[in-house]
C-alpha cells in the first residue's frame, strides 16, 4: 500500500498538466496512474494543481555581514521557504582564500543549516585565491559540492576576484565539470561616495557595470570552453546584449538566474520616503529594463531569490554607506512570477535549476523514482499577497497581485505545509550528481 495518494489534480509533468493520481511511498513518487489504488492517507486536489517542489538557488541565511546579520536563519527561513512551496534551497558557504579554509566553512555552515525545515546545498565562494586553484576545486568536489561562486567586485572588503584566476577557474570548469557561478559587475564602474544616499544607488552602481563586466566574462568563457553561472542579472539591456553577442554560449555554457525583484519593482521604488528599504545589488533597475527583461524570459534560465532581508531598523539610513544591501522573497517568488508568466515559469524553478545544479532527477521532476517533493497550488483570480513568514519585520510585497497561493508543501513525502498551516519537518542535505 501506498503512503499517500493525491487525486482528482492536474498535475505538471513533463512540462505540461495531466489529470492523473501521484502516489508517493516511502518518501519518492511510486507511480503516477488514472487508476486508484490503495493508500494510507488520500489529499483531494481538485481544482487545484500538483507542481514539483520548487528548487531556489540563491539564497543567504544567517548571513554574517560584520554589523549585521541577515534576517532569517536556516529555521525561519526555511519556514518562509516551505510557505512559497519551495522545497530545497541552495546557501553558500563563507568567502575563503584558500583550501585549508574550504573545509572549515563547510563544516561551519553545515552545522547552521541543520536547522533547516526544507532540504540543502551549497555553493562554495572563493574571494581573491590565494595559491592553488586546481586543489581547491578538487576539494569542492571531495565535499560533495558542484559550483563555486566568486564576485567580480567588493575589492575594498578583498572579496573580488581577478581576471587570471577568472580565466583559470573557468579552465579547470572544463576539466572537472565544476559550475562557475558569479556576482557580475565591473568594480572599476561603481563609485560609491560617501555622501550618497539611497536615492543614489542605481547611479552608483548603474547598469553598464553589470553589463560590460557580464560581456566580458561571456569572453572568457568562449576562450576558455568552461561554464559559468550569472547570479542575479538585473537589467534587461545586459541579456539582449548577451543574446546579440554571445547568442551560442547563452544558456548552454553561460547560463542566466534572475530574481523576482528585478520584474515587479523598477528604481523609482528608491525616489520614496522609505527607498531604503529597496536597496540591494545589483540595484533595481529602470521600468524600461524591465520591460527588456520580461519580454526576454525565455532567455532567463532559472529563477533565484537572493533572499537575505534586514530588519527596517537596519536599513532606515539616509547614506549609502550605512544600509545593509539585500531583501526578501523566497515566500512570494512564484506567486508573483506565475501571475506575470503563467505556466512558463514552472520550468526554470524546478527542472532548470535541478540540471544546471547537478540536483536532477532526484529532484525537480514529477516522476516515478524521484524525490516526493511537490506543491499543490490553488489558483485564484483577484488573489493578492498578505501572509509574510520570514522572520524581517516588513514585507515588500505585501499586497502584490498573485495567482493564487501554495496551499501545501510535501518534502519528501511529508507535508510541511498543509492547507496553509506549518507541520514542522527536517531537511536534509542533499546529494549533487
Amino acid at each position: 500500500m501506498d503512503d499517500l495518494r493525491i487525486q482528482n489534480a492536474k498535475v505538471y509533468i513533463n512540462g505540461q498538466f495531466e489529470y492523473t493520481n501521484v502516489y508517493v511511498k516511502d518518501g519518492v513518487i511510486n507511480r503516477l496512474a488514472s487508476e486508484l489504488y490503495p493508500a494510507s492517507e488520500i489529499v483531494d486536489a481538485t481544482h487545484k494543481l500538483v507542481l514539483p517542489g520548487f528548487i531556489d538557488p540563491h539564497v543567504h541565511f544567517a548571513l554574517d555581514c560584520g554589523k549585521n546579520h541577515s534576517a532569517d536563519d536556516f529555521y525561519t527561513g526555511s519556514i518562509a521557504a516551505a510557505y512559497g512551496g519551495v522545497t530545497t534551497i541552495i546557501d553558500f558557504l563563507d568567502p575563503v582564500d584558500n583550501v585549508n579554509d574550504l573545509e572549515l566553512a563547510y563544516q561551519r555552515r553545515l552545522k547552521e543549516a541543520q536547522a533547516s525545515v526544507v532540504d540543502y546545498q551549497f555553493h562554495a565562494t572563493i574571494k581573491n585565491p590565494k595559491g592553488d586553484l586546481e586543489a581547491f576545486v578538487k576539494k569542492v568536489l571531495e565535499l560533495g559540492m558542484t559550483s563555486i561562486k566568486l564576485f567580480t567586485t567588493y575589492s575594498d572588503s578583498g572579496r573580488r576576484t581577478f581576471d587570471p584566476q577568472i580565466k583559470e577557474l573557468l579552465q579547470l570548469s572544463r576539466q572537472y565539470g565544476v559550475l562557475i557561478t558569479a556576482h557580475i559587475e565591473n568594480d572599476d564602474m561603481i563609485k560609491i561616495k560617501s555622501t550618497d544616499t539611497f536615492r543614489d544607488l542605481s547611479l552608483s552602481r548603474p547598469s553598464i557595470c553589470e553589463t560590460s563586466e557580464a560581456l566580458k566574462l561571456a569572453g572568457f568563457v568562449k576562450e576558455t570552453g568552461g561554464k559559468l553561472y550569472m547570479v542575479h542579472l538585473s537589467s534587461g539591456e545586459t541579456l539582449k546584449r548577451l543574446k546579440d553577442e554571445y547568442l551560442d554560449l547563452l544558456n548552454k555554457q553561460f547560463f542566466i538566474e534572475s530574481c523576482p525583484q528585478y520584474f515587479v519593482l523598477s528604481n523609482d521604488c528608491l525616489q520614496q520616503s522609505d527607498g531604503f528599504l529597496y536597496t540591494m545589488a545589483p540595484p533595481i533597475r529602470s521600468l524600461h529594463e524591465q520591460l527588456i527583461l520580461k519580454n526576454m524570459i525565455d532567455d532567463v534560465f532559472t529563477i533565484g531569490t537572493d533572499h537575505c532581508p534586514f530588519m527596517k531598523a537596519e536599513k532606515n539610513h539616509i547614506f549609502l554607506k550605512d544600509i545593509s544591501l539585500g531583501i526578501g522573497g523566497v515566500e512570494h517568488a512564484f506567486n508573483l512570477l506565475y501571475q506575470i508568466f503563467s505556466d512558463q515559469i514552472i520550468d526554470k524553478m524546478t527542472k532548470n535549476s535541478a540540471l544546471i545544479h547537478r540536483l536532477y532527477p532526484q529532484k525537480g521532476q514529477i516522476a516515478v523514482g524521484s524525490d516526493a517533493d511537490l506543491v499543490i497550488y490553488k489558483p485564484e483570480n483577484n488573489y493578492s499577497i498578505k501572509t509574510n513568514h520570514s522572520r524581517c519585520d516588513y514585507n515588500l510585497y505585501q499586497d502584490f497581485p498573485s495567482a493564487g497561493y501554495v496551499d501545501s508543501t510535501i518534502v519528501r513525502g511529508r507535508f510541511l505545509i498543509r492547507n496553509q498551516q506549518f507541520e514542522n519537518g527536517k531537511g536534509h542535505l542533499v546529494k549533487r550528481r
